[in-house]
C-alpha cells in the first residue's frame, strides 16, 4: 500500500537559503518523507448501469509528503494538520490513515467491489480519486504546503480538483491558522474586500460572486509575500474559470488583521 522514501534535500536551492543541514545524526534540519498507495478496482454489477460489456472500474492513489523533521520544532503540528486536510483524520498510523480512506472513497460509489491488478492493455479506469501533497513554498521564515484532490465520477462531464494550503511558521514553530491572522468579527467586511478586489480583476478571472470567505478559511502566504484568498472551482465562480485565487500585500489587510498577524508582518506603524 505504500513505499516511503527519505526526503533530506527538497531541493539543493532551498536548504542553501535556509542555511543548515539535514543528516541522520541531526534532527534540526529538514525531513520529508513520502507516503504512497495506490490501486485499480472493479466495481460489481456496474456494466447494466454503464451501459457496457464489462464492469467499470475504478482507480484509487494517493502520494504525500509527511514531515520526519523542522529543525528543532515539534513535527507534530505540521504533521496533523496535513493528515487532517488530506483525510480528515490524525493519527501515527498513516499507512492505515491511506488505507481507511482509499476503502471509503470505494465504499461511497455505492459498489460491492475487488481489487484487480490492472485495467484492461491499452484503457483506462472509468474513473478516479487522487489525493497529493507537497511543499509549495519555502523560505529562512515559512513553509507552505498544498494538499490536492482530484475526482473524476465514472462518465461524469469532467472531473474536480480541490487544493488547500497549511502554511507554517518556521521560526515560531507552528501552524498558521486563518484565525490566528484575521479578525473573526470582521468575517463578512474582508469578504467584501475579497470582491472588491475580485471585480478589479474581472477582466482576467471572469466574473465572480464573492459573499463569504474561502471554503476552510483556505489561503496561502505566496513567495512574494502577499496573501492569497483560494476559492475552489466552483465555489464563487464558473467550473471553467478554475480555482480562484485573489491576492492582497499584508499592508491593505492591516485593518482586518489579528494583533499577532500585525506583529508577525511588521504592520505596527500602519496599525
Amino acid at each position: 500500500m505504500r513505499k516511503i522514501f527519505p526526503l533530506c534535500a527538497i531541493g539543493a536551492a532551498m536548504l542553501a537559503a535556509l542555511a543548515t543541514g539535514c543528516n541522520e545524526q541531526s534532527k534540526k534540519g529538514l525531513e520529508f518523507f513520502v507516503v504512497e498507495g495506490g490501486g485499480t478496482y472493479r466495481l460489481f454489477n456496474s456494466a447494466r448501469e454503464f451501459g457496457t460489456d464489462e464492469d467499470i472500474t475504478f482507480t484509487d492513489s494517493v502520494s504525500i509528503m509527511l514531515p520526519n523533521a523542522l529543525f528543532e520544532n515539534d513535527v507534530r503540528p505540521l504533521y496533523d494538520s496535513i493528515l487532517k486536510v488530506a483525510f480528515d483524520t490524525v493519527g501515527t498510523d498513516y499507512d492505515g490513515i491511506v488505507a481507511k480512506y482509499m476503502t471509503r472513497t470505494i465504499e461511497q460509489l455505492g459498489y460491492n467491489f475487488e481489487r484487480v491488478d490492472s485495467v484492461n492493455p491499452g484503457t483506462e479506469a472509468d474513473g478516479f480519486n487522487t489525493v497529493s501533497g507537497t511543499l509549495v513554498n519555502l523560505t529562512p521564515d515559512l513553509l507552505v504546503y498544498s494538499v490536492s484532490t482530484s475526482d473524476y465520477q465514472p462518465r461524469a462531464a469532467h472531473g474536480l480538483t480541490t487544493t488547500y494550503y497549511i502554511n507554517y511558521d518556521i521560526r515560531g514553530g507552528r501552524v498558521l491558522s486563518f484565525n490566528d491572522l484575521f479578525d473573526a468579527g470582521r468575517a463578512d467586511s474582508l469578504a467584501a474586500a475579497i470582491q472588491t478586489q475580485a471585480d478589479a480583476l474581472e477582466q482576467v478571472i471572469g466574473p465572480t460572486t464573492i459573499a463569504s470567505l474561502p471554503a476552510g478559511n483556505n489561503f496561502m502566504l505566496s513567495p512574494g509575500g502577499e496573501i492569497v484568498f483560494v476559492y475552489q472551482p466552483y465555489e464563487v465562480a464558473s467550473y471553467a474559470q478554475g480555482a480562484i485565487r485573489i491576492s492582497f500585500y499584508p499592508y491593505e489587510l492591516v485593518e482586518y488583521m489579528t494583533p499577532f498577524a500585525i506583529k508577525y508582518f511588521n504592520l505596527s506603524d500602519l496599525n
